[in-house]
């Protein structure tokens, strides 16, 4: 009954199980486009078979994470893992669990017969881990009984002393799937229920007002007829207590719905800030991308409370409008309050064009602070000081002129939109006073549609400004939301089992790293491309020195060969594959150290900096590459003098490097990185003839195809 391992998939049916998995969970894959995996992946190890699944769940447009953990840790991995591709090995051979979802004591697995059924969390950790802890089991199970415990008491302290033995030891082989940043953003609001939430939130507040306008008829009727019922006021009292679940429910799926759209929209907007064109990004000032950061907040903030805010006040004037048709203005007094309704639109408009002219005169006005602040050392020595304060002014005088006119629009949403309604609604009771037909309670039931509308218009004045704002925070950050649409991580490396046509010859021939065949690339403005007909063949285990004027291509060239650029023309090949076939594993097999000026230290850890194009967190064995990598570049002595080694704070608010620190910390980055292809881009240009020969050797001993980019 609880043999989890029943439920496990034979390695020859994963393209099966991943598209069995994706569709239970709602992932929507697209149509199996894989064959079964060559017999040498199912006893690949654990990189090869990660790769392999990584290349079977892009296949199907679905994005895979590798996740670990320690033993200590791997129940709540699994609690939070579904749904999830879960590796289990019995007897050396190796299969594949289905993990649906899961909850705090169960778990539910996909089984072969495609039938789904569910397990205690503690089982399913037991299987997954007796791999780890069968070796130490033998020896713990002798002490314990060396020890004299009950045999009743044996099984639990055994487990217990087991899984202390191994507590910290790592565990692999657990892959979430979840649905790309590539696919459009309603597919990903449906994968995690948003408009299920957003309907029930809308029945939860509809409710709600219902059921005041409900408890205030009762006691109302009671007042306006003259008479005093301990019924009537005792239905009124649980009509208003029953207000106070009814609220607490709104409250808490608003709250998940918030929680769960933010997420959403965070991982969009990083997606696109990831694939963003470079020429782009450096085309805005340090200012304008600071901008754009501080309007991803707003736009997720503004958006969700002024989307809640306005769904309210929609109701609540559903219900007015209800209500005064009811009352003694009948229909007219609908009108009156569609009109308003319409007026509360225009204005809002008015103040939306304003407050994005003034939102891009303050971003611009940021821009200038920043870069007056970086280059003030500059500006010191260079500028004369009468002319300082000249482009200052201007701008602060251009944006004191849109807050005004900025303030002139805000002034009837914050306060004379719900003050107007309470005077035109009851100019909309005259008609219906001069004809004579207002009765008691026909004015009572108006005057709480006025109310009522008040109330909501109060609330729609600051909410539709809200909205405003989180339109304005979407023109600024609508590219990078759209980017994310643009990448390209629906292609995935080929597994090695793929790429036999590269495997050297038997005629022992060296293999092509990279082909290049009449290359182009333009910077997409007027004048003449930067490479044209570039071709050149690099094979494994070449060095190659490449020279060259500045300006004549050097780093464009650098970049198209280690994929941050694509041609424009040509053929750019490798390891006998092109650019669509690699897609994001380009970079896994080429990589470069950009020039100094396009490097950066990032605020963290040294070993954070080092191995960041590696694997985060890192194993002992990482670290011990990363310090031995640093003393062979010479900064063994840096090391010592940080207080906390490799764990010591760098960046702009911790430990200040040197230019040439700086340079060997970029270049160990690029060697801990292992790709087959390394282009170092003027990385020797700071240091010393001594310093640049230990360098080199270093590089030249630890990169097998190495291309050195200098100034002749």
């Amino acid at each position: 009954m609880h043999d989890a391992a029943a439920m496990a998939w034979p390695v020859a049916r994963l393209p099966e199980a991943i598209e069995v998995l994706a569709r239970r969970a709602g992932l929507r894959p697209d149509q199996a486009r894989t064959s079964a995996p060559a017999p040498a992946v199912e006893q690949a190890g654990h990189g090869e078979f990660e790769s392999w699944l990584e290349w079977l769940c892009a296949r199907v447009g679905i994005e895979m994470e590798s996740v670990e953990s320690t033993v200590a840790d791997y129940a709540d991995v699994l609690r939070n893992a579904g749904p999830a591709l879960l590796r289990h090995r019995q007897a050396c051979e190796s299969s594949i669990l289905l993990l649906l979802k899961a909850t705090v004591r169960h778990v539910w697995l996909i089984g072969p017969d495609l039938r789904v059924r569910r397990y205690p969390l503690s089982v399913m950790r037991d299987t997954l881990c007796a791999e780890v802890e069968s070796p130490v089991r033998t020896d713990v199970e002798a002490l314990v009984r060396q020890a004299n415990i009950p045999l009743k008491n044996r099984a639990e302290v055994t487990r217990f002393l087991v899984q202390e033995r191994v507590a910290g030891t790592r565990v692999e082989g657990c892959w979430t799937l979840r649905m790309p940043p590539t696919r459009s953003f309603w597919s990903q609001l449906l994968w995690v229920r948003m408009p299920r939430r957003a309907s029930a939130m809308l029945a939860v507040f509809s409710a709600l007002y219902l059921i005041e306008m409900l408890g205030w008829t009762v006691i109302g009727q009671g007042a306006l007829d003259g008479r005093f019922d301990y019924g009537w006021l005792v239905a009124w009292v649980l009509l208003l207590l029953l207000l106070v679940p009814i609220q607490l429910v709104g409250t808490w799926l608003q709250g998940l719905f918030a929680i769960d759209f933010g997420v959403l929209l965070k991982q969009r907007l990083l997606s696109g800030a990831l694939q963003m064109n470079m020429d782009e990004v450096r085309r805005k000032g340090v200012g304008q991308l600071l901008g754009q950061v501080m309007e991803s907040q707003a736009l997720e903030s503004l958006a969700l409370n002024g989307g809640f805010s306005v769904m309210v006040a929609a109701i609540e004037l559903s219900i007015a409008a209800w209500v005064l048709a009811w009352g003694a203005g009948g229909l007219w007094h609908v009108l009156v309050l569609v009109v308003w309704v319409a007026g509360t639109l225009a204005a809002c408009w008015l103040y939306f064009h304003r407050l994005r002219r003034w939102t891009h005169a303050r971003i611009h006005l940021t821009h200038e602070l920043i870069e007056q602040m970086v280059g003030h050392r500059t500006r010191l020595a260079q500028e004369a000081p009468e002319a300082r304060h000249v482009r200052d002014d201007q701008s602060v005088e251009r944006f004191l002129h849109l807050s005004a006119d900025f303030d002139k629009a805000l002034v009837p949403l914050s306060w004379g939109i719900s003050r107007g309604w309470l005077i035109v609604g009851m100019l909309g009771l005259v008609p219906a006073l001069i004809w004579g037909r207002v009765d008691v309670m026909g004015l009572a039931v108006s005057l709480g549609g006025l109310s009522l509308a008040q109330r909501a218009f109060g609330e729609i004045g600051s909410s539709l400004a809200s909205l405003a704002r989180a339109a304005v925070a979407w023109d600024i950050m609508g590219p990078l939301f759209t980017a994310a649409s643009q990448s390209d991580t629906g292609h995935q490396p080929v597994p090695r089992a793929y790429r036999q046509s590269n495997s050297p010859g038997d005629d022992g021939a060296k293999r092509v790293c990279i082909h290049a065949r009449d290359v182009g690339y333009h910077y997409g403005r007027p004048g003449d491309p930067v490479l044209n007909g570039c071709t050149l063949t690099i094979y494994h285990g070449d060095r190659v020195l490449l020279e060259g004027a500045s300006g004549s291509g050097k780093s464009t060239l650098a970049a198209l060969l280690v994929g941050l650029r694509q041609p424009d023309s040509g053929l750019l090949m490798l390891n006998g594959l092109d650019r669509a076939t690699w897609g994001q594993g380009w970079r896994r097999l080429s990589t470069a150290a950009s020039q100094f000026h396009e490097n950066h230290i990032l605020t963290g850890t040294v070993a954070f900096n080092l191995l960041m194009g590696r694997q985060w967190p890192p194993t002992a064995a990482d670290l011990a590459d990363a310090k031995q990598v640093c003393e062979e570049l010479g900064l063994g002595d840096l090391l010592k003098r940080m207080p906390s080694g490799l764990m010591q704070m760098v960046g702009e608010t911790g430990w200040q490097l040197s230019h040439g620190e700086r340079s060997r910390l970029f270049l160990a980055r690029t060697l801990l990185q292992k790709a087959e292809l390394v282009i170092l881009d003027e990385s020797f240009a700071a240091l010393d003839p001594e310093t640049l020969t230990q360098c080199l050797q270093c590089a030249l001993s630890r990169v097998s195809t190495l291309v050195v980019i200098a100034h002749p």
